[in-house]
């Protein structure tokens, strides 16, 4: 039979397609990291609610994806698809010039689909998980003179037949294919499952139309059916330039020279021949990035206007809460400022080594203790001595117990109770929002109460660790009190010597000083280092006031830059959202540009 060779590669490599270059071509690079990049921007958008309504749509694309990638080192796969009686079977036998479909009047003839595949052509993706029953496979040997190398070809059952069944078989070779050559005839060409079934795949895969049975239609039908099919394939599935053909398979069988065989013939030789199929296969790979960009382009158009407005709310809502917490922060500190007085008092009486010194030492109920036992000693020395040495280890207790407290900041900050309710009041409007873009009230990075709690609360206690371990020190050491020292323990000096004057003038005279003018000396000693006390309080008082304000704004400006970093992380995640989201309604004219660099030949 004088069949036309339809690829004159005549010494083909073992182990490519006609045609296939090496898996690190340009063209298999390209498409390997688009689609990576697409896997990430797609990853970046599923939290939203409208990108997950169109879940299963996104799927079967990236699943067409990854199928036109695990054949970009393979032969060409070339499928007829059609409606029920067009002449498909017939026209694959003209093809291959061997009988190797069934033809005949009973509908739907083809039940399983026939592959016509080179002998040692490996179909394990072809044909793995393909719905229905176990498709019949021809194999063929190439090099030969036969009019195929290294190409399969498939004879698809009808998309329209009574065995619903069929459709899903056609739809998932359709998939795996790089040609779909379009099988019609008079009534398919109207015929909703017919062009429905050219809706899917339109701009996703390359095809050739063709209108069989041609020598059953007059030349004035011919022509009319041809000039629709062509209208529909401008002006339905833009797919201006791809062949429309009309021709009688049954008549080519025998007769090479029937209109509209050549054409064929050409134009498979044009998609399947080195060079070429390449290019087909990237057009393939257009065509489905556009109708995801399609798809991603049919999101509501307020997304972006509900994203920015989205980041307006968090940081009024971080405002808010901010606040709030510096308003109870502040009132706790607060609080504390007697303990932060006594705890400078106490860091001051460290750096005093006189009399005054020792006077901030002992604490109030050590002074206490020690008049009551001034006042006792006239009677009993003993329960005078145990009085003062009571006193003393009373004020020590009160002493540690009040350093604990002003070293423990768990009160300085809310409970997790108020803070979880004033975290949802502060932020009930970008979770209403976050919950009708992505139908998960704490998306789009919110934090949770816990966490944000976790951010916030370290910025008080550092402030309050900073003061006790560095500002307190320093502050005792820069104090009033520690430049007055020497003033203040200058009168206890010169009572200190004129006691012992007067007891040494007491001893020479003879004349020795009695209990009642040590115990009266004492007590004038004890009331003077009384009013050192109060005064040295009431300096270090003020001392603590400026500490606390310092605290206080410390506190504040750290809370400040922990709700800042909280509203960084949500920005930083609407940026990326709103990144995917350009990337993906742009992805066609994207794709478009980057496989432009990719060389015209075939991978």
């Amino acid at each position: 039979m004088n069949q036309r060779n339809l690829n004159s590669n005549p010494n083909p490599e073992r182990g490519h397609a006609a045609g296939s270059e090496s898996p690190s071509s340009p063209l298999a690079l390209q498409l390997t990291r688009l689609r990576r990049e697409l896997e990430t921007d797609l990853n970046g958008v599923a939290c939203l609610r409208a990108v997950k309504e169109r879940d299963i749509a996104v799927e079967r694309i990236k699943r067409d994806l990854d199928r036109q990638l695990e054949r970009v080192q393979r032969a060409a796969v070339i499928t007829l698809v059609g409606a029920t009686g067009a002449g498909k079977s017939t026209l694959l036998n003209a093809l291959v010039g061997a009988p190797v479909a069934k033809e005949g009047q009973d509908r739907p003839t083809t039940s399983v689909p026939v592959i016509y595949a080179p002998a040692d052509a490996d179909l394990g993706q072809l044909t793995s998980g393909l719905p229905g029953g176990e498709p019949r496979i021809e194999r063929y040997e190439t090099g030969g003179r036969g009019p195929w190398t290294e190409q399969v070809l498939i004879d698809a059952p009808d998309v329209n037949s009574t065995a619903r069944e069929h459709r899903k078989v056609v739809e998932a070779l359709a998939e795996r294919s790089d040609v779909l050559v379009v099988v019609l005839h008079h009534q398919s060409i109207v015929e909703e499952a017919s062009v429905s079934f050219v809706d899917a795949f339109k701009g996703r895969r390359r095809m050739i139309f063709v209108l069989g049975r041609a020598d059953e239609q007059s030349e004035t039908s011919r022509t009319e059916l041809l000039r629709v099919l062509t209208d529909m394939v401008r002006d339905r599935w833009d797919a201006e330039g791809a062949p429309v053909l009309a021709l009688s398979a049954r008549a080519a069988q025998s007769q090479p020279d029937t209109p509209g065989w050549s054409e064929l013939c050409e134009a498979l030789t044009e998609l399947a021949r080195e060079g070429m199929l390449g290019g087909v296969r990237r057009n393939n790979a257009l065509g489905t990035a556009a109708e995801l960009g399609h798809l991603i382009q049919s999101l509501p158009a307020n997304i972006a206007d509900d994203l920015t407005v989205f980041t307006k709310d968090v940081a009024s809502s971080l405002e808010e809460l901010h606040e709030k917490i510096s308003s109870e922060v502040s009132l706790r500190l607060r609080l504390r400022r007697s303990d932060l007085a006594s705890m400078l008092w106490s860091e001051a009486a460290k750096r005093w080594d006189g009399p005054g010194g020792w006077a901030l030492r002992v604490g109030g109920m050590s002074s206490l203790g020690m008049g009551a036992g001034l006042l006792l000693a006239r009677r009993n020395p003993l329960v005078a001595a145990g009085t003062a040495l009571g006193g003393m280890a009373v004020s020590k207790l009160a002493d540690t117990r009040e350093r604990r407290r002003v070293q423990t900041v768990d009160e300085l900050f809310p409970s997790a109770t108020e803070f979880e309710e004033w975290f949802t009041a502060s932020f009930s409007a970008p979770r209403l929002r976050a919950g009708r873009l992505c139908g998960n009230s704490m998306a789009l990075g919110l934090p949770t109460a816990e966490l944000a709690a976790e951010r916030i609360a370290p910025a008080v206690s550092d402030a309050w660790g900073e003061l006790v371990q560095r500002d307190l020190p320093s502050a005792a050491e820069a104090s009033a009190v520690s430049k007055l020292r020497f003033l203040f323990d200058l009168p206890v000096y010169v009572l200190g010597a004129w006691v012992v004057y007067q007891a040494v003038e007491g001893y020479a005279g003879g004349d020795y000083l009695g209990m009642d003018f040590l115990i009266n000396t004492l007590l004038i000693l004890m009331g003077y280092l009384f009013l050192v006390r109060l005064a040295c309080r009431k300096l270090l008082s003020l001392r603590a006031g400026k500490l606390l304000g310092s605290v206080i704004e410390r506190a504040k400006l750290s809370m400040s830059r922990a709700t800042l970093d909280v509203q960084q992380d949500v920005d930083r995640e609407v940026d990326e959202l709103q990144r995917a989201l350009a990337n993906l309604r742009d992805l066609e004219s994207r794709w478009r540009t980057e496989l432009e660099g990719a060389g015209t030949r075939a991978v």
